[in-house]
């Protein structure tokens, strides 16, 4: 049973599943299930370049104008398909951003976050602490996030956004139960600056 509710959805879902056999994703998944590392699929510029991961984000921040709707339609089809890659974990992320964020946040990230070349992960469980800009604490598990580029942090009743190319922020990718879903450890000696450190969301 499908989850369309609409035949503009039912239509989108029949161009997902045409992508997913064309691209054989189901045995992209399976290619994992050896692989030591996870890279970015080689169809994740194809996938944004049809506006998929922009599919729920306003255009005037690089979306489609969509919504919710049409993005679980995707995730759908590619969830049936088994799909590897961090398309879920991303778009959680500027879900997360375009609903909470600073509008200068979302002006900067979301537009990466819907071409493809941001990857984002969303972390809600740790035992981060942020207290006069000074981020402490672990951020636990977070699915992902060894592919991520900037992660959405859970805090109390607030988020952080931390890039994870930042020196200090540490990302272990630990042996997986399931290797086609990777999990990350994130956490390190956050910076303890508003200025430099962590952005508020």
């Amino acid at each position: 049973m499908t989850i369309a509710i609409s035949e503009a959805h039912r239509e989108l879902g029949t161009v997902v599943r045409s992508f997913a056999a064309d691209h054989d994703l189901r045995a992209a998944a399976r290619s994992l299930l050896d692989a030591p590392d996870e890279a970015r699929p080689e169809w994740w510029k194809e996938m944004a370049d049809l506006g998929w991961l922009g599919l729920h984000l306003p255009e005037e921040d690089g979306g489609s104008g969509y919504g919710l709707p049409e993005l679980v339609v995707v995730v759908e089809e590619l969830g049936r398909a088994v799909a590897p890659g961090p398309f879920l974990p991303t778009v959680m992320a500027s879900a997360a951003l375009a609903r909470c964020g600073r509008p200068e946040q979302q002006r900067r990230l979301l537009p990466g976050l819907a071409d493809g070349t941001v990857t984002g992960a969303v972390g809600t469980g740790g035992s981060l602490r942020l207290e006069s800009g000074a981020l402490d604490g672990d951020a636990g598990v977070v699915l992902e996030a060894g592919l991520a580029d900037l992660l959405v942090l859970v805090v109390g009743d607030d988020a952080v956004i931390v890039a994870t190319d930042r020196p200090e922020v540490h990302v272990e990718v630990p042996a997986n139960f399931d290797p086609t879903r990777r999990s990350a450890r994130a956490g390190g000696e956050w910076v303890r600056t508003a200025r430099e450190g962590p952005e508020a969301s």
